[in-house]
């Protein structure tokens, strides 16, 4: 303790200023701190926030498939005249839609992005596909399937942007559900399905402009 005295001149009661306390919402290095800590935690749930969506694919969706799977391709093709599974998917616009025997054929063709004979299929029937109008009563879907999203030409969305696809998308759930219900068994796939929801022919690889058009033969009304 120091032994100098105190020679500071002391002030009478009506000198000094009444010491007022201060509550906590007054002080402002307190009100400093709390900025700062709400701040803080508006960035974390920002970061949280971004975080979440960004594991949330947009390449993958939840899937439908009613009814008995068919068999896995192969040859002969025991799926023909088979009925094919009711689908529920969801569009790469985010449309939900459901595919039933509407009165509709449809060519249904599988896609991986990774897939190095897709990655040619799929440009060459985009041109096809562009330059051969479809007739009445038939439609070409292509699915978006066995997503992975550390594979090469990820993510496929862009991909079939990229390479004008004018026909619709369906996205396959993470487990390649719809892929499963067709009986998939390599890339690309086709599966012809006519109005009464019955299958008409399958093929599997790359297909040329002539096999397409012998696929869409088949699905033309008579």
């Amino acid at each position: 303790m120091s032994n100098k005295p105190n020679t500071k001149k002391r002030g009478t009661a009506h000198d000094r200023k009444p010491q007022v306390s201060k509550q906590w919402w007054q002080s402002p290095i307190l009100w400093v701190v709390g900025l700062v800590v709400v701040a803080g935690a508006a960035a974390i749930a920002v970061s949280v926030s971004a975080g979440d969506d960004a594991d949330i694919s947009v390449e993958t969706a939840f899937v439908e498939a009613l009814g008995e799977p068919l068999p896995a391709y192969g040859t002969p093709d025991s799926a023909i005249g088979l009925e094919v599974p009711l689908v529920k998917a969801q569009t790469l616009e985010g449309e939900r839609i459901q595919f039933d025997a509407d009165g509709i054929a449809r060519l249904y063709g599988f896609f991986a992005h990774w897939c190095p004979h897709c990655q040619a299929d799929l440009p060459a029937t985009a041109k096809w596909l562009e330059a051969n109008p479809l007739p009445a009563g038939v439609e070409m879907v292509a699915v978006s399937t066995s997503v992975d999203q550390t594979a090469d030409n990820y993510p496929p969305s862009e991909w079939f942007a990229r390479e004008g696809w004018s026909a619709t998308v369906l996205l396959d759930s993470e487990e390649s559900k719809l892929g499963s219900a067709f009986g998939l068994t390599s890339f690309p796939y086709w599966v012809a399905v006519d109005g009464d929801g019955l299958v008409v022919a399958r093929a599997s690889g790359v297909l040329g402009d002539a096999e397409l058009e012998a696929l869409v033969a088949q699905l033309s009304p008579a």
